[in-house]
């Protein structure tokens, strides 16, 4: 009985020790400069934006899209100008779709995907 309860007590303590698999991601982007960043699988939401604005590279950017876990993102931006576009979804195909399909309504030129991927 005794070793019972060490054992359970040894599996609630690595259980509550043990992180979230949950990963948080940002995309960051400064409208002025066009320059970008990302981040992705972090830890919390708060890194992921810090991760995301350090990436960018430059004191104006701002975070434009927070990214949930077990959730996918895409970001486009025009080839010539500030446009971008963006989104959210669970498939990443559908988020890049998307994120082009907004930035083309906001630019004159061609739009180019700059970067997608998946949280945990």
């Amino acid at each position: 009985m005794h070793r019972a309860m060490i054992i359970a007590a040894a599996l609630v303590i690595t259980l509550v020790a043990t992180p979230a698999l949950a990963g948080y991601g940002a995309v960051a982007f400064d409208e002025k400069t066009a320059k970008y960043g990302f981040a992705w699988n972090e830890d919390n939401q708060k890194r992921a934006d810090e991760t995301a604005l350090q990436a960018c590279n430059s004191g104006t950017c701002k975070v434009v899209i927070p990214v949930p876990p077990r959730q996918c993102a895409a970001f486009a931006t025009a080839e010539k100008g500030n446009a971008w576009g963006g989104n959210v979804d669970k498939n990443r195909d559908k988020a890049k779709l998307r994120a082009i399909e907004i930035c083309q309504k906001n630019s004159i030129g061609k739009c180019v995907l700059r970067g997608s991927e998946c949280n945990k």
